[in-house]
């Protein structure tokens, strides 16, 4: 039997330890308010009034209802209840762009009306209302608005990455295959090197120490017990996945689940969602004439077999694995390999908005948090002993228990305070709208 481990928790992100002085938190959390606002609208300065009313995924939004949508979390869950005399910037926001709003429930969500100008004009009015309250708020009542602050800041930056996703698929969806921003002059770094981290298993903790507003099902803390088993050192690449297609494995059912091959047959699956076959080896050097191409933020580009590969479901990264002769991790025993790696990979903010090779300092393992988040072999479910938290639906992850499947990690569409070893991310298994990568495990002897 393995020696017992116990793997310390994760230090707190972006948390409001009460060893602050109420001022500088105060200043800290407007800071980060700022920060949050003004990263969502420059994530939309690129686009047009047109590209801000696209929507092409049926249960997903156009850019300009995210733009109001965070905005409206703010005013319901902390203006109006902790602002005296408060009164909406318009009454009608308040319902057209709430989660579940009577006239704006369900898809599709464009509207050529309120205009872009109107929605981003009401972002300055709550930003203007925030920092106010935020500045005047007495010490009794810091203590509650504090919270629900943290909380919608959070939601906020969820959205940007919900938001970018939207927009890839909708500039996609396009005949044109736009670009949403140029591709950043970066060198080609190549894979990392192939290999296994050895793990001996035992007693384990995972999970945050205290869950922070907004972030529920990922605590709490809790001892979960594991057989040894081997990571995978980095995520599999494009040019892993693509010699699962060139050898069947789209046409080969016995390596899929019953749901994971019906779907794959109704929606026509043959390779990663953006994949397209080029004419001639379009490919360039890098793909040895496969002829693959990949549609990114920066349009079509050649397919880098290097890269990791994303915008995989979660059926065709487990047929994936069944055909490796492996399997996908247990959400445990990702998180206690990642507890213990300091490399991070591409994450929101560091420049580039694709998943890129990884850099091979040290030993592995790579790439752990940011690229791509990575299936796990685990159903979501809430930790033992959770406790649904009072406030909107939007602050309550835990609800959505139930017919997801979980990933951990981040990717590069991902704030870099959202990834860590216990982010937990939930998607239904078919879903191939993120972008969604894997790495292999396997029982060790």
């Amino acid at each position: 039997m393995p020696d017992t481990q116990v793997i310390p928790p994760p230090g707190p992100l972006a948390d409001s330890g009460a060893t602050v002085p109420d001022g500088d938190r105060r200043q800290a959390l407007a800071t980060r308010f700022q920060k949050a606002r003004a990263r969502t609208a420059e994530l939309v300065a690129t686009l047009s009034p047109e590209d801000l009313m696209v929507q092409t995924v049926p249960d997903g939004a156009p850019a300009k209802w995210h733009l109001a949508h965070t905005s409206w979390l703010f005013e319901a869950a902390v203006l109006i209840p902790f602002s005296p005399g408060y009164r909406p910037c318009d009454p009608v926001f308040l319902d057209l762009f709430a989660a579940r709003g009577e006239r704006f429930a369900a898809p599709p969500r464009v509207l050529s009306r309120p205009s872009a100008a109107e929605i981003m004009r009401h972002r300055d009015q709550i930003n203007a209302a925030v920092l106010h309250l935020i500045e005047q708020v007495d010490d009794g009542l810091w203590n509650a608005v504090e919270p629900a602050l943290v909380m919608a800041i959070a939601h906020e930056r969820r959205h940007q990455e919900r938001m970018l996703l939207h927009i890839k698929h909708a500039l996609w969806s396009n005949p044109l295959r736009p670009a949403y921003e140029p591709a950043p002059d970066h060198p080609h770094l190549g894979a990392p090197p192939d290999g296994w981290v050895d793990q001996a298993g035992g007693l384990v903790e995972i999970g945050r120490l205290t869950p922070l507003p907004g972030f529920d099902h990922e605590g709490p803390r809790h001892r979960v017990w594991l057989d040894p088993y081997r990571l995978a050192a980095r995520p599999v690449t494009c040019g892993e996945f693509l010699a699962f297609i060139e050898a069947g494995g789209y046409s080969d059912r016995s390596l899929w689940l019953s749901d994971g091959w019906e779907t794959a047959r109704a929606e026509g699956w043959s390779a990663p969602l953006y994949w397209e076959r080029g004419n001639g080896g379009q490919g360039g050097d890098r793909n040895s004439g496969s002829g693959w191409r990949v549609f990114t933020l920066y349009g079509m580009q050649p397919l880098d077999p290097d890269e990791p590969v994303c915008h995989v479901s979660w059926y065709e990264a487990d047929a994936y694995a069944r055909w490796a002769g492996k399997r996908l991790p247990r959400e445990a025993e990702w998180e206690t390999v990642a507890a213990g790696c300091a490399s991070m990979g591409n994450l929101l903010g560091t420049g580039h908005r694709h998943p890129r090779c990884g850099t091979c300092h040290g030993t592995g393992p790579w790439q752990m948090c940011g690229d791509v988040w990575e299936w796990t072999a685990d159903a979501f479910a809430t930790y033992p002993g959770y406790r649904r938290p009072d406030g909107p639906d939007e602050a309550v992850n835990g609800r959505l228990a139930g017919n997801r499947m979980v990933l951990r990690g981040g990717s590069c569409l991902t704030p870099f305070d959202h990834a860590g070893p216990w982010t937990r991310h939930y998607l239904r298994p078919e879903t191939r709208l993120s972008v969604s990568g894997f790495r292999l495990a396997e029982d060790a002897a």
